[in-house]
């Protein structure tokens, strides 16, 4: 490439990309990547054709990545480089753009070379022989845990402190000699999904701490704010070297650091941590689990069974030695509906499970945002009433047999839970009813399994009158020990 541009060029400009980002493709800062290309010009000799090196950061704005580009880089002729967004950014601009064509690029993509020092492969071969020692030095420096900024900060939520969380702090520690750690208050994360459900600030500002005391040696300076702004002080700080952030979150740095810019500081080295993900290979986040699809270890809240592959007959059979452990209440004993609503206390959602209880909370003026029915009660035709009766809509009956779980209905459920979550303000247009042929009495079961915490979930007790259940991490892991021991059958 090099070598190219200088048939068209007495002069050259290198600008390194990325240069204000560390992470997984990226390991190598900007300075060494540098002292790299510098060593390469001086062995090949041609030092005197590189007129200066420069650092050209990361921007999600085409515009602003123009504006920094020249300003770093100054008057320039022709362009040179094979990444298709920036050479249509400058082709934009009226620039003249040459494209090189790659060389085995099998064998000589970065990421390619950098896999293989990570597995101790053989890469000495794909670099030029001058450079071997080089690069060796420098990725001693890159394994070995240097704390190597002075102050580094990261934020967040931290609610229902998980693995992301986990690895965001690790990094922190790994690369900060003072590390401060913001906390967001309930000014930044009202408008957040199901913010309801975000435990108090100090709950999380605990579940952080108990987590960093084991880094609280070698005099290390660990501070812990609240913040109520999204840049949490950082763009007026002036002592700040980096901020550790993931890839959702990357883009509040790249504004913290542009408002430091106008502030007069210098820009902070952003760190991006990989992603975390859950079983199902989606993201861990606090946002899934307050919506009842994973634990705070990235396990989802499911049924034993691969639902693609089944039929409506498949279905979770109980054990008769379940029975005296379901004739138990999962929750709180109500006598009357009346009695469920005396508290003020607000639920993320109701979900109610049963024919008596769906009529009496209809004819209390509760609509509840999921509700699961048989058109029977204690196994004899249940005679309906109004608003029951016009409130119902017609639809596909589903199956669920006495004293199981049938599948397709179980995610029949967990697609109404869904939804309900998705669209809230939307009851009027959506479908909330699921009927069935059979018995619904199980089917509280996957209900709690599948709601989202905060929810309260209503199923009649034949003894005892109306249970409910407050959807809370705890009880999630409760059903999921009783439904482990229901058998598969057809």
């Amino acid at each position: 490439m090099i070598r190219k541009a200088l048939e068209k060029a007495d002069k050259i400009i290198i600008g390194i990309g990325s240069a204000n980002i560390l992470d997984v493709n990226n390991p190598i800062d900007f300075e060494t990547r540098k002292k790299i290309i510098k060593a390469v010009f001086y062995k090949e000799g041609i030092d005197e054709k590189l007129v200066k090196i420069v650092p050209l950061d990361d921007f999600f704005d085409d515009q602003k990545w123009m504006q920094n580009l020249k300003k770093q880089v100054g008057k320039f002729d022709i362009a040179l480089g094979n990444n298709e967004w920036t050479n249509n950014i400058l082709k934009k601009a009226g620039y003249k753009v040459l494209k090189v064509n790659y060389l085995k690029r099998g064998l000589y993509e970065g990421w390619r070379i950098r896999k293989l020092i990570g597995n101790k492969g053989k890469w000495e071969d794909r670099v030029p022989k001058y450079l071997i020692s080089n690069i060796k030095d420098q990725i001693s420096k890159i394994h070995i845990k240097n704390q190597k900024y002075k102050h580094v900060v990261l934020g967040g939520t931290f609610d229902r402190f998980h693995l992301g969380h986990k690895k965001l702090l690790e990094k922190a520690f790994d690369i900060g000699k003072k590390i401060t750690i913001g906390i967001a208050t309930e000014k930044l994360y009202r408008d957040k999904f199901l913010s309801e459900t975000i435990e108090p600030f100090e709950v999380r500002k605990k579940s952080v701490k108990k987590f960093i005391n084991n880094y609280l040696v070698d005099g290390r300076i660990i501070d812990i704010i609240s913040f109520s702004e999204f840049t949490g002080e950082a763009d007026k700080i002036k002592d700040i070297d980096a901020i550790v952030v993931s890839k959702e979150t990357f883009p509040n740095a790249l504004r913290i650091n542009e408002l430091r810019e106008n502030n007069k500081l210098k820009p902070m080295m952003i760190v991006i941590i990989e992603d975390v993900l859950a079983e199902d290979g989606k993201i861990i986040s606090s946002e899934r689990i307050r919506s009842g699809e994973i634990n705070r270890k990235g396990r989802v809240y499911e049924l034993p069974a691969n639902h693609q592959s089944l039929t409506t007959n498949h279905s979770l059979k109980m054990p008769e030695s379940l029975r005296p452990v379901l004739q138990k209440p999962l929750g709180k004993i109500y006598k009357s509906v009346g009695a469920i609503f005396k508290s003020p206390k607000k639920y993320t959602m109701l979900i109610a499970v049963g024919d008596i209880i769906v009529d009496s909370l209809l004819k209390e003026g509760i609509d509840p945002d999921v509700k699961v029915i048989d058109f029977r009660s204690r196994r004899e035709d249940y005679i309906r009433s109004d608003p029951f009766l016009n409130s119902v809509k017609k639809g596909q009956t589903l199956v669920n047999k006495p004293g199981t779980i049938n599948l397709k209905t179980a995610e029949r459920l967990r697609n109404l839970i869904r939804i309900a979550v998705s669209f809230p303000r939307k009851r009027e247009s959506r479908n909330s009813w699921l009927v069935v042929d059979g018995e619904e009495d199980l089917l509280a079961l996957p209900a709690i399994l599948f709601a989202p915490l905060g929810s309260l979930v209503l199923y009649g007790h034949w003894q005892l009158g109306i249970v409910g259940v407050e959807v809370i991490e705890e009880v999630k892991i409760r059903i999921v020990k009783i439904i482990s021991k229901f058998i598969k059958s057809i």
